[in-house]
């Protein structure tokens, strides 16, 4: 096929806009590392005061507000900046929907993508794989960061799966717990086990301990690769399987099956690609993502993780219908 002088000239600009389109990022990553967003607060300031405020130079304070104001996520009027309206509710760390936790994990992220030629290189990840349980501080960054993400999508999932059949549900890794907690309002007479490693059950425990279902759910200290105990309704594991390798995960899936009770349900939420492993964009780069972070964890296509559900011994398989951001899909299936 020969395309036309003008088809190539608009995909050459095409490809120069997406290898500038790291500036967008890098302006939010550092307006939240900066706390702008929380200097500026519920009143508007000047690039002199918001540079007081940083004890930064007055004259690059400026470029970067404007360059904030620029992509939406303040506002200028009169040589004042404000929050928008929406940005309040997002970009205020006192806000109950702030995503300011999961944005400087994604600036961490950055920093890992920023070896990404060492790893395709060496095939190892870029920092220590011990997915932020090194150090007490930073695994409660990473967990509140993911209860960021995940106290969006628990609701719709939470309403959307049937578990009015269940009286027990094991939530595998189940990190700060937003997915229990969402479980147990809509099913009031579940109750719920979050299985997962010390140092982040003391996260879960500072989010949850204060809410009115925290007695049905219970703490379970544990390494879901070595074992899973007792017996359950239901399990459910959300972003577990991209963390770990095929091997891990095809013994995973049938320790899952052993805890589970006759006509028990595994459902199973990730980033789910197919067929051809190239599609949808963002499962696929998300790989390149596990490769930074992980041993041996990628993406997996929805017909891998359907042939190890079948080989553990779970039938009736069904991938929901769910609309969700980032091409998460959701697949259930029964013991």
């Amino acid at each position: 096929m020969e395309y036309t002088k003008d088809a190539i000239e608009e995909y050459r600009e095409d490809i120069l806009e997406l290898g500038y389109s790291f500036f967008k990022p890098k302006v939010l990553l550092m307006a939240v590392r900066l706390n702008i967003f929380d200097i500026i607060g519920e009143i508007g300031l000047s690039a002199d005061e918001v540079a007081a405020n940083l004890n930064s130079d007055k004259e690059a304070t400026e470029v970067f507000l404007d360059a904030i104001a620029s992509l939406g996520l303040l506002e200028k009027a009169r040589n004042q900046y404000f929050n928008t309206e929406k940005g309040k509710e997002v970009f205020i760390s006192s806000k109950e929907r702030c995503l300011g936790d999961m944005i400087v994990l994604q600036d961490v992220m950055w920093n890992a993508w920023s070896k990404l030629e060492e790893s395709i290189i060496s095939g190892r990840p870029a920092r220590k794989p011990d997915m932020f349980q090194g150090e007490r501080e930073e695994t409660r960054n990473f967990i509140l960061a993911m209860n960021n993400t995940a106290i969006g999508i628990a609701p719709k999932v939470s309403k959307v799966i049937d578990l009015s059949d269940c009286k027990t549900l094991i939530d595998i890794g189940g990190g700060s717990g937003a997915y229990s907690v969402f479980f147990c309002k809509v099913n009031r007479e579940l109750e719920a086990v979050i299985l997962d490693l010390p140092g982040t059950l003391e996260v879960t425990k500072e989010l949850i301990s204060n809410l009115d279902i925290s007695h049905r759910i219970q703490l379970m200290e544990g390494d879901f690769n070595k074992q899973i105990e007792g017996k359950y309704d239901a399990a459910f594991l959300s972003n577990i399987i991209h963390c770990e390798g095929e091997r891990e995960n095809i013994a995973l899936i049938k320790r899952v099956y052993n805890a589970l009770n006759s006509g028990g349900k595994i459902i199973i939420q990730d980033f789910m690609l197919d067929g051809n492993k190239t599609s949808p964009t963002f499962p696929a780069l998300f790989s390149l993502n596990m490769l930074l972070f992980t041993e041996n964890g990628r993406s997996y296509s929805f017909q891998e993780i359907e042939n190890w559900l079948k080989e553990a011994g779970f039938h009736d398989l069904t991938r929901m219908n769910i609309k969700l951001p980032r091409s998460i899909s959701v697949l259930v299936g029964k013991k």
